[in-house]
């Protein structure tokens, strides 16, 4: 095995599998003229409202964009200079940037042990918000969300909330739970091979706001922005919705047998719960690895050809002024010491899969 190298993700191997099928597409839309907001805009929108049971779905030009016309159409709605919105510390900060850019102020709050935001730490805690943004980190289900717990703490408080969806969407059947943000960034199950995102709703008013507001507004709307896919990256994405389904099985089948494999190995816990990995998408395969042992670990792995990356090293809190909750974000500042992602992606071999999950397990973290 000496010599092998794994990427940390499968984007060459992937294009490859597909170039016949996407050059094809390219040239069709080239030759028609028609770049922007033609039937390939059409059909992805339509595919995505339907693959998420929703009514409407708007293509915009990336998951932050998608949030960011989110949050702007909430803030149209409310009579608040700066109206706020609980998100969970340990996320990318796209996250905190898009409700910043749209007006909000950003109060993070803890997450649990898996890096989900804590219902008990919000609960516990008196807050003068509006909105809570739910992020379903590394692909997790926001299935728990649905709870009686949360919904009464959130009818209570009559709070808003939105998924920031750019990382789960695929996850639990694209069960939505609250109008959602989703990406198509290059690191994403399903990926453009530029930028891409789109807002996912049942809210016809809210549809009609982003719609106006990826295309600068009108001359009477407050905002606006250049924000579109183009025919081209509606095309080529419509292509890998043939294939969405299959690729997504296989990461579940490469992450199920990491999850097994790694009962072996006593400092490393995958950051997928086994009761709920039906539900996770695996868009990451993190593990939570003791002390020090992370950084050992990846120094390890790199040595033997194994990309990995962190996701993430700082929570939130660590690296803008925003406002943290009491107690102290204990569980999510300690995770980002500890977390270290493996490379899953369906363009793995079997003999790949078997040679990372057995470095992990051999390597002296």
């Amino acid at each position: 095995m000496s010599g092998l190298k794994i990427p940390f993700t499968g984007l060459q191997k992937q294009y490859n599998n597909l170039r016949s099928e996407v050059l094809d597409t390219i040239d069709i839309v080239l030759r028609s003229g028609q770049l922007m907001d033609g039937n390939y805009t059409q059909e992805f929108e339509s595919w995505l409202a339907h693959k998420n049971n929703v009514q409407y779905a708007v293509t915009v030009h990336s998951g932050t964009n998608a949030l960011e016309a989110i949050a702007s159409y909430y803030y149209s709605t409310l009579n608040m200079r700066r109206p706020q919105v609980i998100i969970p510390n340990l996320t990318f900060r796209a996250t905190a940037n898009a409700w910043l850019n749209a007006g909000w102020e950003v109060v993070v709050a803890d997450t649990d042990s898996n890096g989900m935001l804590d219902i008990e730490s919000v609960a516990k805690h008196h807050y003068n918000n509006i909105a809570v943004c739910l992020v379903g980190l590394y692909g997790n289900s926001l299935k728990d969300f649905r709870t009686n717990k949360f919904r009464d703490l959130v009818t209570n408080e009559n709070w808003i909330i939105v998924e920031d969806a750019a990382q789960h969407w695929l996850s639990w059947n694209c069960k939505r739970i609250a109008p959602s943000a989703i990406s198509f960034d290059p690191t994403k199950n399903l990926a453009n091979y530029a930028n891409g995102g789109a807002v996912i709703t049942n809210v016809a008013s809210m549809d009609k706001f982003v719609r106006l507001y990826r295309s600068n507004g009108t001359a009477t709307a407050t905002g606006g922005t250049n924000s579109r896919m183009s025919e081209i990256d509606c095309a080529t994405m419509l292509v890998k919705t043939k294939y969405i389904d299959q690729w997504q099985e296989r990461r579940r089948e490469i992450g199920l047998y990491w999850m097994e494999r790694l009962n072996e190995k006593s400092n490393a816990r995958c950051l997928i719960d086994s009761s709920n990995a039906q539900e996770h998408c695996f868009h990451k395969f993190v593990i939570d690895v003791d002390g020090a042992g992370r950084n050992v670990l990846q120094e390890c792995l790199s040595e033997v050809g194994i990309d990995t990356k962190i996701h993430y090293q700082h929570g939130i809190n660590e690296i803008g002024s925003f406002e943290g909750v009491k107690p102290m974000l204990a569980s999510s500042n300690s995770l980002s010491r500890r977390v270290l992602s493996l490379p899953i992606y369906p363009e793995l071999t079997d003999l790949e899969v078997e040679y990372i999950i057995d470095q992990v397990l051999g390597c002296g973290a």
